[in-house]
Order: structure tokens, then sequence, then C-alpha cells
């Protein structure tokens, strides 16, 4: 009867913890969310070439606008240095 029951016990326990197979619904479901993420995956690589050229792209601005202050700079001490000439010699 020990045997008997034994078996039993055994072959649930085998029986329930066994392969399963996955419904139609859940493997749809599974396939869609590896769609997902691979196209999340795409939009984050395209995401940060973007960022990166944004940032060379910024970086190009940065050195213009620092030519240009350069040259109002220069264009401000010629204006200074007129009118001292201007203004001393009266």
């Amino acid at each position: 009867m020990k045997k008997i029951v034994g078996i039993v016990l055994l072959s649930i326990i085998l029986i329930g913890c066994g392969p399963k197979m996955a419904k139609k619904e859940t493997l749809d479901a599974l396939n869609e969310a590896r769609a997902a993420l691979e196209a999340a995956q795409d939009r984050i690589v395209q995401l940060e070439a973007k960022i990166t050229d944004l940032n060379a792209k910024k970086a190009e601005l940065e050195q213009g606008i620092s030519g240009l202050e350069n040259q109002i700079n220069e264009l401000q001490d010629k204006i200074s240095k007129n009118c001292k000439k201007q203004g001393g010699g009266k």
C-alpha cells in the first residue's frame, strides 16, 4: 500500500512539474513583447546617435559664438581707440 501511495505521489509531482505547452495567446503576447523590445532598442540606438550629432553641432556653434565674441571685443577696442583719438585731439 505504501508503495502504491508513493508511486501515485511521485506521478503527481512529475506530471505537475513537467513541461507545459504555452497557449497561443501567451506565445503571441511574448512575440509582441519581443518585437516591442527590439523596436525600443533600435530607437535607443537612433536617439544615442542623434545625441552624438547634436553634441557635435553644439560644440561647433559654441566655437562659432566664441569667435564672434572675439570679433565683437576687437571691434569695441577699435571703437574705443578711435573715440579716444578723436576726443583727445580736440
